[in-house]
Order: C-alpha cells, then structure tokens, then sequence
C-alpha cells in the first residue's frame, strides 16, 4: 500500500483508504483525492489490487478536475463554497467581523478565511507536532507569500506560514510546519536536517511531493 500511496502522490494526488460497513469497495474522486472505501472483511491484497486498476481513472479525473480549478477556489484539498462556510460560521463570529467581511472583495475574503481556517487548527497542530520535533516555535505568522511555504528565523524561532496552504490538503500545512520547526534543529537543508525532518515525519515526502507538483 506504501508503494500505491507514493505512486498517487507523484501524480498530485492524496489516497485516502478507509475500511467501514459497505458491501463492496467504492471510490470517490475529489479534486485533490482519491476516496476509497471498502468492507471491513476484504484482504489488503484484494484492495490494493483494485486500488491499483483505478490509477489511470483517478489521474484522468484529477486533471480534469484541476483544469477547472481556475473556476473556484479550494479549502483544504476540496471545494470552498464561501457563502455555505459563512453560514456554517458565522454563529461564531463577532458581529463586528461580519460586517467587515461583507465589506471585502471576493479575493481578500478567501484570504481571510484560510488565516482563519489556520489560526484554528494551529493549537492542536502544535501540540502534535512540537513534541515530535523537539522544538518549539515562540510565534506563529500567516502571510501571503508567493514564492515560499514557510520561513523560520532560527534566532526568534518565529515561523511563518504561507496563507494559500490552506488550500491544499491538511498534510500540506502539517508538513510545511514540521519542516520549519525542524530548522530550529539545522538552520540549514543538510542530510542531518531532512533526517530530522523524516524522523518527526516520516510520510513528509508525500506532502512535499503535493506542493512541489502544485502551482501557486
């Protein structure tokens, strides 16, 4: 399965297996992920050879799928509907920051809600993360920034994020954050500092194959 996982990756995309109570194996092509679910009692050999017979459909579906991506935009890998994520938060939001959202362009409002989307997984990210690492970050900043996913000052630990990470699948922005708070380790991109990087991570050549195929 490791080899399949890899080999998806190499195309863009994310495979995502999952075993559950269905009659029968199914798959689901979103943009940016191959969805497989199958019966609880199917040998891993059966599903990974029917894995493996839809490569060729779901890498036919991803480019399909990523040539209308110019249309809308995405949030985490899937499509951002901004009006349905307003609905759903705006309970949770100050009735001063509904106004104000109302009053930005379509462009600077998906900004905002991937600063959002960040901001409230950061907590939980970092407890995951900081711990495997051994390092800790004193700050967290989100920019727009169009040629780097991420920076790291060694000399404040302050890390910064690339806004549009919220886009890709959620492994993106998790690796993206292991890598930085591993150059608190090696302020550097030696072969000690991607050890680090693989010994906090060891799947981060998945996540970083994703953004290295992608276009920002």
């Amino acid at each position: 399965m490791a080899k399949l996982i890899d080999e998806f990756a190499s195309h863009g995309i994310v495979l995502s297996v999952q075993k559950k109570q269905v009659k029968l194996i199914n798959f689901r092509m979103t943009q940016a992920t191959l969805k497989v679910s199958a019966p609880k009692h199917v040998c891993d050999q059966i599903l990974t050879d029917a894995i493996r017979a839809k490569i060729d459909w779901a890498i036919r579906c991803h480019r399909t799928l990523m040539m209308k991506q110019s249309h809308y935009e995405t949030l985490w890998g899937e499509y951002l509907d901004v009006a349905e994520w307003l609905t759903i938060h705006h309970k949770e939001l100050p009735t001063h920051t509904l106004k104000r959202l109302k009053q930005l362009s379509k462009q600077a409002l998906i900004t905002w809600i991937y600063q959002d989307e960040i901001r409230r997984r950061m907590p939980s990210l970092l407890a995951k993360w900081q711990p495997k690492v051994g390092k800790q970050a004193s700050a967290i900043r989100l920019r727009k920034m169009s040629s780097r996913w991420g920076s790291c000052n060694t000399l404040s630990a302050k890390i910064t994020l690339n806004t549009h990470l919220a886009s890709y699948p959620l492994g993106c922005l998790e690796y993206v954050l292991v890598h930085e708070l591993c150059h608190l380790h090696h302020a550097n991109h030696s072969a000690d500092f991607w050890r680090s990087v693989e010994n906090a991570m060891p799947d981060y050549q998945y996540w970083h194959g994703l953004l290295k195929k992608s276009k920002r």
